[in-house]
């Protein structure tokens, strides 16, 4: 495989995985605003579920399998591109059939788990999603060791808007029929299925596409099945890791807020529109990480490049430049979101109901984003296990906090167990990073420009909040001016600021659209 196509290939799924999840994000707020908090609560019950299953089939099992095949092929063993996938197709499909038994016969157990029995058939429409993982990831697996990842892109694309599209289809139809909110919940879990089910079909027919052309052969030439099972399991574990933090911490909650809330004081039904409320908070802080962290995301191809060519040690400059603008992107989301909450609360989902909690949920977007650019350069540095052993420990961690904190001070305390969990994982990520390089933390912000800027934006938007919302705000329609001017003007004076500080060194600002204009506008600036 070529550096070239490794960097396009790689480049190609990090945008469709950036447009996955801003969908992924966006369809939720249309999605709470038709059930309320209720229904929403319902559907994110078994979201983790549902999102795990999707992130294996097209980030884990795809890598895995064209791993598998390029080392194999290495090796000098017989066969083509698919040669060696028939024996991985089959092991999946039993490991994946083994998770969907568990949760098809198990859910009602796991639905006392959560505290509430009718979550029994949403889980179990969830469940049957599982079935189809092999045949999605077998595929894509088979296009990426052919060097093409246009299928996987497109796939995992179109996946996703068959999957919104049937979602709100679903609520809009069974609400105007008076269908149960638990009705609306199984069906939008079976949506995840159908479109699955779509994922194949753009799948097969590009391997056809590709069969008649002779670049794709079938074998049942069989393999060593425990080499096969290492090679799955790492990379996998590798391919996966980024993507699976947000879920496995909501994954906790899924199983500890509810009774939680009830300990706190709470009725099952308000525990269930309290938990509800609290999800409120998922997809602000996906799109805020996906701002945040779009540079460590872009970072991946950098990363499978130098691994391509054979590259042990990253280049300093570069490490440094990612976390100083992970480090100002998302710290200024993170207290932009935070000051026009409540506004954002009410624009989005209606009501100003648990803002104090999601105010505290947003430094997720910070903490998240600073651990997942980390987490990209350890994998650089070969550090998978020991990322695997920090991120598991960081769930645990927020289970424990859950229990000690939810009964005690409700959602709020389900927001701090989040945000500490992931500051003591980034926390550690950053120690174990700087053990190994010798990057200086604090020189890496331009302090004095980078608090400047922020105090601008800050000004800004208060005074956004002084001139739009002179008074009380009830209405949604109330507060989109302010929320639109603020935002637009908070970025951009921030923005502003950092470059008429002196926040950016020029090979910085030529990275940035007209970066060119900006660099010459900056240079004739600095001249006396």
């Amino acid at each position: 495989m070529s550096h070239r196509q490794v960097f396009k290939g790689a480049l190609l799924l990090t945008a469709a995985g950036i447009l996955g999840k801003l969908l992924s994000a966006g369809y939720r707020v249309p999605l709470q605003n038709l059930t309320g908090d209720t229904g929403f609560y319902i559907y994110q019950q078994v979201y983790p579920f549902i999102t795990i299953a999707w992130m294996m089939s097209v980030y884990g099992y795809p890598a895995a399998i064209s791993t598998f095949n390029l080392e194999t092929r290495q090796e000098k063993h017989s066969g083509s591109h698919i040669t060696l996938y028939i024996p991985i197709f089959i092991f999946l499909f039993f490991l994946n059939g083994i998770v969907f038994l568990f949760l098809y016969f198990g859910a009602h157990r796991m639905a006392g788990w959560m505290g509430d029995p009718h979550l029994e058939v949403p889980i179990q429409f969830a469940s049957l999603l599982f079935l189809l993982i092999p045949f999605t990831s077998f595929l894509r697996g088979s296009f990426q060791s052919a060097e093409d990842m246009r299928p996987s892109a497109v796939s995992q694309t179109g996946e996703q808007l068959v999957r919104i599209g049937l979602i709100l289809w679903f609520t809009y139809t069974f609400l105007q029929q008076g269908k149960s909110l638990y009705d609306i919940g199984s069906r939008a879990a079976l949506s995840s299925s159908i479109a699955a089910c779509a994922a194949v079909l753009i799948l097969v027919l590009s391997l056809l596409f590709f069969y008649r052309r002779h670049q794709i052969h079938f074998s049942m030439k069989m393999i060593s099945i425990r080499r096969m099972i290492k090679v799955l399991f790492e990379t996998s574990m590798i391919a996966g890791l980024n993507y699976m933090l947000l879920i496995l911490l909501q994954l906790v909650d899924v199983f500890t807020i509810i009774p939680g809330l009830q300990e706190y004081g709470l009725t099952l039904n308000e525990a269930k529109a309290e938990k509800g409320i609290y999800d409120r908070g998922q997809p602000l802080v996906q799109l805020g990480v996906v701002f945040g962290s779009s540079l460590s995301l872009a970072l991946i191809p950098a990363i499978s490049k130098m691994k391509a060519r054979g590259a042990v040690k990253l280049e300093e400059q570069s490490v440094k430049r990612a976390i100083k603008f992970t480090l100002l992107f998302a710290t200024a989301a993170t207290i932009g979101i935070i000051l026009i909450f409540p506004s954002t609360n009410i624009l989005l989902f209606k009501t100003n109901v648990g803002t104090e909690a999601l105010r505290i949920f947003m430094v997720m977007i910070l903490l998240v984003s600073i651990t997942l650019t980390l987490s990209t350069f350890l994998q650089g540095l070969g550090f998978v296990k020991r990322q695997a052993l920090l991120f598991g420990l960081a769930v645990v961690m927020k289970g424990i906090l859950n229990v000690l904190l939810i009964p005690a001070f409700g959602i709020q305390g389900a927001a701090t167990a989040s945000v500490v969990s992931v500051l003591i994982l980034a926390a550690a990520f950053a120690l174990l990073f700087k053990r190994y390089t010798s990057l200086s933390y604090r020189r890496i912000l331009p302090w004095k420009s980078f608090v400047f800027s922020l105090s601008i934006m800050v000004i800004i938007v208060l005074m956004m909040k002084l001139l739009f919302l002179n008074g009380e705000v009830n209405h949604r329609m109330d507060v989109l001016g302010y929320i639109m001017a603020s935002s637009s003007l908070g970025a951009l004076s921030y923005f502003g600021a950092l470059i008429w500080s002196g926040g950016f060194t020029l090979r910085e600002l030529r990275l940035f659209p007209y970066g060119k204009q900006l660099t010459e506008w900056v240079v004739r600036r600095r001249r006396p």
